[in-house]
C-alpha cells in the first residue's frame, strides 16, 4: 500500500502551484478496495463553494487501478489520470466535459 500511496503522492504534487489555493480544502485519501469498479471519486461541493462545509474528498481505489495496469508505467499514469478526472469534477467539470 506505501508504495501506491507514494505514486498518488507523487501526482498530487505535480499539480501545478496555480492550482494549489483551490485544494486547501481538499482531503486525498487511497482505499484498498474497490467501489463499483470505480477508478476515483469526488464528493463535495466544488473549488468554486469551498470553504462552506465539509472539506472535499477525492478517494482514489488501489484494486482498480492495479487491475487495469500491466507494468509500473501503466499504474502511474492511469493513477495521474484519475487525479485529473477527478480535480475536473471539484473544478465543476461533468463527466461529458472530462478528456478521460
Amino acid at each position: 500500500m506505501q508504495e501506491f500511496e507514494r505514486l498518488v503522492q507523487q501526482a498530487i504534487d505535480s499539480i501545478p502551484d496555480d492550482f494549489q489555493p483551490y485544494l486547501e480544502n481538499t482531503v486525498f485519501v487511497v482505499e484498498e478496495a474497490s467501489r463499483e469498479g470505480l477508478m476515483g471519486l469526488y464528493e463535495g461541493a466544488g473549488a468554486l463553494a469551498a470553504g462552506e462545509g465539509m472539506p472535499e474528498r477525492i478517494t482514489i481505489f488501489k484494486r482498480s487501478h492495479e487491475a487495469a495496469a500491466s507494468s509500473l508505467s501503466e499504474l502511474v499514469e492511469e493513477v495521474r489520470r484519475t487525479i485529473v478526472h477527478e480535480l475536473g469534477h471539484h473544478f465543476g467539470m461533468e463527466e461529458d466535459e472530462l478528456p478521460f
